[in-house]
C-alpha cells in the first residue's frame, strides 16, 4: 500500500481560503454571498474532478510543494474509486472470487465509469451490476456471471424488504377445518423465488462456507428453483426440490390450499394433502408466510 505524507495543501485549506477571502489563483474571493457562491462552484468542480469528469479544477489548486496539482487530485480520485470498489466487493463477494482479483477490478472500473454514484449513501450503489454484465461484453456472453450477480444482489433486496408479521404454528393450529377449502397464503415481503440454470446457490455456499472441496460452476440438467428470504435479521436461501417448487408456485399465485394439494398429487397421489400440510409447516417455521386468508365462516 502506498502512503503519502499529508500535503500542506488540502481541500480543507482550500475552503478556509475561500471563506477568508484570501487570494487564490490570482484573484480575490469576496466575503458573504459571493464567497459562498464561489465556494459552491469550487466544490462542484472538485466533485466533478474526483469522479472523473473533465473540469477546470486543476487550475484552482495552488502550485508548489513536493506534490504536483495533478498528483494531489489523483490521490482523491484513487481513494474515491477504491472506496466504490470496496462497496462492490462487499456486495458481490462470490462473484469477486469467481472472476479473480484482476478481472473483478476491471469489472469495477467499467461499472464506476458507466454507473457513477449519484447518492450520498452507497448502499444501493451496486444495484446496476446485473444490468451491466447482461449487456456489456465479455460478461454478457457468460451466463453464470449474470446469474451470480443476480443471486448476490437479491440478498440485498431481501434484507431491505419491508417488515411484516410471521404466521406461527399456533395460528395454523387455530384454523377451523371448514376454512381449509378457501385457505390462501401471503408470503413475507422478503420472499423471492427464481429459477437458475447454473448451480449458483451451490457455488455461493461453497465459497461462503469455505468448503474443503469447492463447488465449481456448471450448468444443471434442468433449471433449479431457489428461494431467498429474511427471517428476523438474517437472510436465508435454499434450493427447492421440484415438488416443493410446484407447490410454492401455486401459493405465489394466491390460489387456495386444495389447489396446492392438486399440484402435489402429480407427485404423491393420495398422499398429497399430507405432503402439502408438511410443506406448510416447514414454510411457517422458516418464516415464509406472513398472512393466512380465507372466506368468512357462516354465522
Amino acid at each position: 500500500m502506498t502512503t503519502f505524507r499529508r500535503s500542506r495543501f488540502c481541500w480543507r485549506n482550500l475552503i478556509r481560503r475561500v471563506k477568508s477571502g484570501k487570494k487564490h489563483g490570482g484573484s480575490r474571493i469576496l466575503k458573504g454571498e459571493t464567497a459562498m457562491s464561489d465556494l459552491e462552484k469550487m466544490q462542484a468542480l472538485f466533485h466533478g474532478a474526483v469522479i472523473g469528469q473533465k473540469t477546470d479544477f486543476l487550475s484552482c489548486i495552488e502550485k508548489g510543494g513536493k506534490i504536483s496539482p495533478e498528483r494531489r487530485l489523483g490521490i482523491y480520485q484513487h481513494a474515491y474509486r477504491a472506496r466504490l470498489r470496496d462497496i462492490l466487493q462487499e456486495d458481490y463477494p462470490v462473484l469477486h472470487t469467481m472472476l479473480g482479483d484482476e478481472a473483478f477490478y476491471t469489472l469495477c472500473q467499467l461499472y464506476i465509469d458507466l454507473y457513477p454514484s449519484g447518492h450520498p449513501s452507497l448502499r444501493l450503489f451496486g444495484r446496476y451490476l446485473e444490468k451491466l454484465v447482461g449487456e456489456e461484453p465479455p460478461y454478457c456472453d457468460n451466463p453464470v456471471v449474470q446469474e451470480m450477480a443476480h443471486f448476490e444482489w437479491k440478498f440485498h433486496d431481501v434484507f431491505d424488504a419491508p417488515d411484516a408479521p410471521y404466521v406461527t404454528l399456533s395460528d395454523v393450529a387455530a384454523l377451523s377445518p371448514m376454512v381449509w377449502t378457501t385457505l390462501r397464503f401471503r408470503f413475507h415481503p422478503s420472499f423471492y423465488m427464481q429459477a437458475y440454470e447454473w448451480n449458483v446457490a451451490g457455488v455461493w455456499a461453497s465459497v461462503k462456507e469455505q468448503y474443503e472441496e469447492p463447488t465449481l460452476p456448471e450448468k444443471m440438467p434442468e433449471p433449479a428453483d431457489v428461494i431467498q428470504w429474511r427471517y428476523d435479521l438474517r437472510s436465508y436461501f435454499r434450493t427447492l426440490p421440484r415438488e416443493e417448487a410446484a407447490a410454492l408456485k401455486v401459493v405465489s399465485e394466491y390460489r387456495a390450499f386444495p389447489e396446492v394439494c392438486e399440484a402435489l398429487a402429480k407427485f404423491y397421489g393420495d398422499d398429497a394433502p399430507a405432503k402439502a400440510a408438511n410443506f406448510l409447516k416447514g414454510w411457517v417455521v422458516e418464516g415464509l408466510i406472513s398472512r393466512l386468508d380465507h372466506a368468512k365462516l357462516p354465522l
